[in-house]
């Protein structure tokens, strides 16, 4: 056994692999760290009535605490963790850039256009549907969460292009 339990070459590279995997948790560690310190900056509140800062710190110190337990997990495992990243199945890369475009035109298409396409994208991608079933349901849930949200909640929604 060599020096820090080491036998060659094959363990150097566990070590790279701890790294990669560790440096995930960490990285999630320090992006929780500034989510409570930005929080600390506005009023808290009370738990009766929260102010802006409370549930932001509530995100951030669940978000580290999911963090450690990341890290121990990685660094727990007997291989390193996995880091292995690219995702096996394409959808999921779909999806993802679904939610970019989706992220990018709520401001500029509005909430039905852009919900209706995100939803549309997501069914036929991930839920192997027919087009009808696809335009039915993206439509129904983008119109009744509009409602929701727009009349009955009295929440401002980007309205883009359309006229409502």
């Amino acid at each position: 056994m060599g020096k820090f339990g080491f036998h060659g070459p094959g363990d150097a590279a566990r070590v790279t692999d701890l790294a990669k995997a560790a440096s995930v948790g960490v990285a999630f560690l320090l992006l929780a760290a500034w989510i409570c310190f930005e929080a600390l900056q506005v009023p808290l509140g009370s738990f009766r009535m929260p102010g802006a800062g409370f549930f932001p710190l509530v995100l951030g110190l669940a978000l580290s605490i999911l963090s450690v337990v990341l890290l121990a997990m990685n660094l727990a495992s007997p291989a390193g963790g996995s880091t292995h990243v690219w995702p096996e199945r394409p959808e999921v890369l779909y999806l993802v850039g679904s939610l970019v475009a989706a992220v990018w035109l709520f401001e500029r298409a509005g909430f039905l256009l852009t919900m209706t396409l995100f939803l549309g994208v997501a069914m036929r991608v991930l839920g192997r549907m027919s087009w009808l079933t696809v335009v039915v349901l993206s439509l129904a849930g983008s119109v009744t969460s509009y409602v929701l949200f727009s009349r009955a909640l009295l929440i401002a929604l980007p309205s883009g292009i359309l006229p409502y």
